[in-house]
């Protein structure tokens, strides 16, 4: 499998330096009965910045054992979780009842550990070293109409521990429920999954193709801050990676009023990445869960913190 780039997915050097309440304004072509598309503009009103939410009380800080502090997140699980990895060619398949997530104290990952609720000490060890901020990959397209598989991955190979045997593997992991996969990949990325659904192709007017078979989520940050992702896996040269827009950064939304036909995003051009997008055009693999994120969207944008 390609190597790909997940370092950046939270940078924000480049996002835009105010946050912004945003007015949508309908096109003068969607008030007519007659029009095939409704198409929202957004304009900017200047707000405060919202306040950064406290963590929960589930979320423990421990002293570690260089004497560093490290925050230790419980992910809360309905049912057992199946970790699949291979090893010298051999397939292991394995089940744990308790994932803690240990980040440092800046908030960077440094390791997921999987044990049983009777355990005193760790069963396996996932390591992140030198991970600023990896990406829960969605192993299947999800859609809102259709059972789907709950699995996740990271993309790349990472240090895995069990015992005292240290060795380079990329787990994945099952989930019996879609609400355990969503609060595993909400402590991983400390933000709130508002959305998340398949996606058939993107295309930009910039580069084209974008990806095609993937998933597409909406997070929120605890300061409010709401962004689009998904794996960008064209056949250009350049790494497959994950790319994000905020949702202040889009200029205009236009959704047809016949299903099959793609969604259509004006992007702003606030830092490069987006100046060389130009404009999104998406196709969902749903016509329902497409419904759903331009009605996310419009909700978003007009109510950015």
């Amino acid at each position: 499998m390609a190597m790909t780039s997940q370092s950046s997915f939270l940078d924000t050097v480049d996002w835009p330096l105010r946050n912004s309440y945003r007015t949508p304004s309908l096109d003068s072509a969607s008030l007519s009965p007659a029009s095939e598309t409704a198409s929202i503009h957004f304009s900017h009103y200047p707000l405060p910045p919202t306040p950064i939410s406290s963590r929960p009380a589930s979320e423990k800080t421990r002293v570690s054992s260089v004497g560093t502090t490290d925050l230790v997140i419980r992910v809360p699980l309905q049912r057992p979780v199946h970790i699949a990895f291979s090893k010298s060619s051999s397939l292991f398949k394995l089940r744990f009842t308790t994932i803690d997530i240990r980040k440092d104290a800046a908030g960077g990952l440094k390791r997921i550990e999987l044990s049983e609720q009777t355990g005193v000490t760790s069963t396996l060890i996932h390591s992140f070293p030198g991970t600023k901020s990896p990406i829960p990959h969605l192993e299947q397209p999800v859609t809102s109409s259709t059972p789907h598989a709950s699995r996740v991955s990271f993309l790349e190979e990472q240090t895995v521990q069990s015992a005292t045997t240290l060795f380079q593997a990329q787990p994945q992991y099952t989930f019996e429920t879609w609400e355990d996969c969503v609060h595993f990949q909400e402590k991983l990325l400390d933000q709130q999954i508002i959305f998340t659904a398949g996606i058939a192709e993107a295309k930009s007017k910039g580069r084209g193709e974008e990806c095609i078979s993937q998933n597409l989520r909406i997070l929120r940050a605890r300061n409010g801050r709401q962004i689009v992702i998904f794996f960008c896996n064209s056949q250009r040269k350049e790494k497959k990676r994950y790319i994000s827009i905020p949702l202040d950064c889009i200029d205009h939304i236009e959704q047809s009023k016949k299903s099959g036909r793609p969604l259509n995003l004006t992007l702003r051009p606030n830092f490069d990445l987006l100046a060389q997008l130009k404009s999104l055009s998406i196709h969902f693999l749903d016509n329902d869960d497409q419904k759903r994120f331009f009605g996310l969207l419009c909700q978003g944008i007009g109510f950015q913190g």
